[in-house]
């Protein structure tokens, strides 16, 4: 409705509950400055968008829009729940033995420079003391164990036109780190 119009327009008087007039004026307060114009908005959105209140399968859809929405934020609640109490804890966990391995790792690698320094040691005195010899047995029985989980890995494999051939069934990741492994000893 133009400006113009609105001071010589007159006022016509409906009657509506009491109830139902307060909760308009409150809302109206927030949409325009004026009933009248609230009441034209909300005419012109219900025509423009060719909505009614009394359609069936419209109210239906809003429902259900309306409950779904509720559900999508109940799992929402749920999932930051989940995440606060069991998530974190669990992070927490892992985090502590991460930490744990590595220190673990550290001593073992300070252990094997402490002894590879007695070795040396020894050498350079031409004698190999008995903590030197037990020392070479346990490294040739963790050399000759890591052989044999190699060699129960080969396959013999027969194929129908040519020569047998022995194949190793090894993941392509261990087989790099034997690789790193036996660097790291050079």
């Amino acid at each position: 409705m133009e400006e113009g119009k609105k001071k010589k327009s007159d006022f016509s008087a409906i009657s509506i509950n009491r109830i139902t007039a307060g909760r308009y004026r409150e809302f109206s307060k927030k949409i325009s400055k004026s009933h009248t114009l609230t009441l034209e908005l909300m005419m012109d959105f219900f025509e423009g968008a060719n909505i009614s209140p009394k359609n069936k399968y419209l109210m239906d859809h809003m429902g259900f829009e309306h409950r779904l929405n509720k559900r999508f934020d109940y799992i929402e609640e749920l999932l930051r729940r989940m995440e606060r109490e069991q998530l974190k804890p669990t992070h927490n966990k892992l985090k502590k033995l991460f930490e744990y391995a590595e220190n673990e790792e550290k001593d073992r690698k300070e252990s094997l420079e402490f002894e590879k320094r007695m070795f040396e040691q020894s050498l350079k005195q031409n004698r190999i003391t008995q903590y030197d010899n037990y020392i070479l047995k346990e490294n040739w029985k963790n050399e000759r164990t890591r052989i044999l989980k190699i060699l129960y890995q080969v396959k013999l494999e027969k194929p129908r036109f040519g020569k047998a051939y022995f194949k190793l069934d090894m993941e392509q990741s261990d087989l790099e780190s034997l690789k790193e492994s036996l660097k790291q000893e050079l």
